[in-house]
């Protein structure tokens, strides 16, 4: 079974690399005096800007947190992210999915993969403040495909417009959105 998800996955990018313009990952920095003990915990999304096939296991999420946690034999900042949402409302069908974020350094910037054989994502926070963060993340397929999300987290269900406008206007001066894709708000309200 695992071997036929395989091979789907990998036919839907070859036949997607031929009818998308070629783009690439960018390499952003990593924030400024970022700590994994910062980034850890429980993060709420408020927003995304993503691409099709960067959404494919969002699409339908309401409700999204991401509760990031070292991985307790690792001393090389390696973590994992429990991705976790609701379909369609908040009281739809709990959907979750946990990566293993592995460190490529500097700190703050991993590897991200969901099973093994299937592409992994460059994961970097590229922005970092007591409530907000900001995480990018993109994988490319032959360097013809390019998939990436860019995601504003808080650590409250809710975040000011201030806050929110400072995350995406640091995100976008930085070039990742290449598509010019619009930052969509994650409902958060009757989540909790």
């Amino acid at each position: 079974m695992e071997t036929m998800i395989i091979i789907q996955i990998f036919l839907f990018g070859i036949s997607k690399a031929f009818m998308l313009s070629a783009d690439s990952c960018k390499s952003p920095p990593v924030a400024n005096g970022y700590q994994n003990t910062r980034y850890n915990g429980l993060w709420y999304e408020v927003s995304k800007a993503q691409t099709a096939g960067g959404a494919f296991f969002e699409k339908d999420c309401v409700c999204t947190t991401i509760d990031v946690q070292p991985v307790p034999s690792a001393t090389n900042g390696d973590s994992k992210a429990i991705n976790s949402c609701r379909k369609i409302t908040p009281t739809g069908n709990f959907m979750n999915a946990t990566g293993t974020l592995s460190n490529e350094g500097p700190l703050g910037h991993w590897k991200e993969g969901f099973f093994p054989g299937a592409p992994k994502a460059d994961y970097t926070i590229i922005y970092l403040t007591d409530n907000v963060a900001v995480e990018y993340d993109c994988s490319s397929f032959l360097g013809l495909y390019t998939n990436y999300c860019i995601h504003i987290l808080s650590r409250t269900p809710t975040i000011s417009s201030d806050e929110e406008d400072a995350a995406i206007k640091y995100a976008e001066s930085l070039g990742l959105n290449t598509q010019n894709l619009p930052f969509h708000k994650t409902l958060q309200e009757g989540c909790w």
